[in-house]
Formats: C-alpha cells, sequence, structure tokens
C-alpha cells in the first residue's frame, strides 16, 4: 500500500488539474464566475487538509500577489487579454488567480522534488507556463493580443523567474517539523513510525 506521502501527493496532484480544467473551461464557456467559485473552493479543500495551513496560506498569498502583478503586465505589454470574467481590463480576472493558489498549493507536495533545483524550475516553469497559457487561450478562456512567437517568449520567460520566487517562497514557507501529507494520512505515517509533527 502507498506510503501517506504518495496519498498526498496524488490528491494534490488531482485537486490542482481537477482546478485547472474547471477553471480554464469553465470561464471558456461563458461561467467565468463559477469557474474562479469552484477554483477557490479546491483551494480551501486543500487548506482543510494541510497540517500547517497557516504557513501554507503565506505561500498562497505569496502567490495571488505575483500572480495579479505577473499577468496584469502581460495585460499591459499587449500580450496577453481575459475577455472572460475580468474585473478591470488592466487585471486578470479572478479565476486566473485562483490558478495561481492553486499552482502555489503544489509546491510543497506534489511538486516538493522541485525545492532548492532553481534551475530545474525555472526550465520546467519556463516551457510548461508558456504552454499552459497557450492551452487556455487555444480552450477559448483568454487571448494573445501579439504574434505567437512574442507572447509565448515574454511568458515563459517570465514564468521561469515566477519558478525561481515561488520555489525560494516554498522553502522559505516549509514548516520543517511538519512531514508534507495531508491530515487525513497522519494515521498511517504513525502506524509507519516516520511522523514528525
Amino acid at each position: 500500500m502507498p506510503d501517506a506521502g504518495v496519498w498526498t501527493k496524488l490528491i494534490n496532484y488531482l485537486l490542482f488539474q481537477a482546478g485547472w480544467f474547471v477553471c480554464v473551461l469553465g470561464a471558456a464557456a461563458g461561467h467565468p464566475w463559477v469557474a474562479a467559485s469552484a477554483g477557490f473552493f479546491l483551494v480551501l479543500v486543500h487548506l482543510a487538509l494541510v497540517r500547517n495551513p497557516g504557513q501554507e496560506c503565506l505561500l498562497l498569498l505569496l502567490s495571488l500577489l505575483l500572480g495579479i502583478c505577473v499577468d496584469a503586465f502581460h495585460i499591459h505589454t499587449g500580450v496577453l487579454s481575459f475577455p472572460i470574467g475580468s474585473i478591470h481590463p488592466a487585471l486578470p480576472p479572478l479565476w486566473i488567480l485562483a490558478l495561481w493558489l492553486q499552482f502555489a498549493m503544489t509546491l510543497h507536495y506534489s511538486l516538493g522534488w522541485l525545492a532548492g533545483r532553481y534551475i530545474l524550475g525555472a526550465l520546467l516553469g519556463g516551457v510548461s507556463g508558456a504552454l499552459a497559457y497557450w492551452a487556455g487561450v487555444r480552450f477559448g478562456a483568454a487571448l494573445f493580443t501579439a504574434d505567437l512567437f512574442r507572447c509565448l517568449l515574454q511568458i515563459g520567460l517570465s514564468w521561469a523567474v515566477v519558478m525561481i520566487l515561488l520555489i525560494r517562497a516554498a522553502d522559505w514557507t516549509a514548516d520543517q517539523d511538519v512531514l508534507p501529507i495531508y491530515r487525513i494520512f497522519t494515521k498511517i505515517s504513525k502506524q509507519k513510525g516516520i511522523s514528525r509533527g
């Protein structure tokens, strides 16, 4: 039977993937507020499961602030547009801010293996970040407002930097006295004698 860490990473990954599809497809279908609400609900599920919600909330807040700045920059520089669900044309909509929170909730768990690996994180972030936005555009949840190469390059470079900052933030907010497992698996971890908190 997989141990508590494996189960936690699996559930964490599934929460993130479900959140991505709910937010992007919901916005693309013309239901941005429903998408945002569902996305924030999944974040709350994650916070209910973690054993250090205070520090986890700090990481998520840092990611949220970074997301507002990064996506506002892309909007301002004419690379990205969110025609669906924006409160203000200069700011990203709530459904994509929910995605920033959802991504951050993987950093101590399913993406915890990136801790301290800044170069690898930057490479993965640059490629996967650009592709994720491109997928969102293809689904119809957002628009590229410049030529494709410029959009992918700018978003990719921004996400390379974002990943370095988020990995550092994850290291800073990690609770060294608590294993990164969800509460529901605490009993399993104690039975295996691996719990530290």
